[in-house]
């Protein structure tokens, strides 16, 4: 439920790593919460097909679906809190609160940060500039991020 006068500061297009290929994601923060927005799954359909047959099927998968993603991507931008979680059923959204502390690590290629909550521990990477992101996660969470 969004509360009142919950408005959007801002967002983050990050790429979360599965067990069987990978999920772009945007992460909206709002006044109270981040809200996760799913935006589409790679490489899930060809775990044994290796890293080469794997590329060319993501480059496919980009074709075909990029078009969609866009459509998505311009709908949830223009949508409230609530119009972004009712996007799609897997969105969901962490309060503030039950974040205990988020990690940011600039040292990799692209900055990698870990959000931990009291129920889960979530791992993006992001091509944002890393200031960006840093100024973002300090401007809603400040004590509880840590950077290295």
């Amino acid at each position: 439920m969004a509360e009142q006068g919950e408005e959007t500061l801002g967002e983050i297009p990050v790429v979360a790593r599965l067990s069987l290929g990978s999920e772009r994601l945007t992460l909206y923060f709002t006044t109270t919460r981040i809200i996760v927005a799913h935006l589409s799954k790679r490489g899930v359909g060809s775990p044994a097909m290796g890293s080469f047959f794997g590329w060319i099927s993501g480059a496919v998968e980009d074709i075909f679906r990029g078009g969609k993603e866009s459509v998505t991507r311009r709908g949830l931008k223009l949508s409230t809190p609530e119009g972004i979680l009712a996007a799609d059923k897997d969105n969901f959204a962490i309060k503030y609160e039950e974040v205990v502390s988020v990690d940011v690590n600039l040292r990799e290629p692209l900055p990698r940060f870990t959000i931990l909550t009291r129920n889960e521990k979530l791992v993006f990477t992001t091509r944002v500039r890393r200031q960006v992101l840093v100024d973002l996660l300090r401007k809603v969470l400040d004590s509880k991020v840590t950077v290295i």
